[in-house]
């Protein structure tokens, strides 16, 4: 149950689709290694901030905590959808681009070489 929870969340975040855009700039293995590590780490953190939180301070401060963030976090991805462009490219997109190498304008690898990000060669 909490691995479909785990696995629904995280399809859509953006880590997601950086890992795999770096799966194919660079080795599969290394970058899934890399995702899983993260993962594994931020999963620790996760668990132990669970544990340690609920002790430090009342469950009521800690509702409303939770109920607040949600909130605010809620309305402001809100106003961010409402005041996006159509048909722009976002911000993220061209910062990961620009961070791989691979925007409008970049010379790309070989074309046959798919592993690279190149379109394979026809047949």
């Amino acid at each position: 149950n909490s691995m479909g929870m785990i696995w629904a969340t995280e399809v859509g975040d953006k880590t997601f689709f950086i890992a795999a855009i770096l799966a194919m700039r660079h080795a599969r293995l290394v970058v899934f290694a890399g995702a899983l590590g993260a993962l594994a780490v931020m999963t620790v953190l996760s668990a132990l901030l669970g544990l340690a939180l609920p002790s430090l301070l009342p469950r009521t401060y800690t509702h409303y905590a939770s109920a607040g963030l949600f909130l605010y976090f809620g309305l402001r991805l809100l106003r961010d959808a409402r005041s996006m462009e159509t048909g722009t490219v976002s911000e993220e997109l061209e910062e990961v681009e620009e961070e791989l190498g691979v925007g409008a304008g970049k010379k790309q690898d070989a074309p046959g070489d798919a592993e690279a990000g190149g379109a394979a060669a026809p047949r």
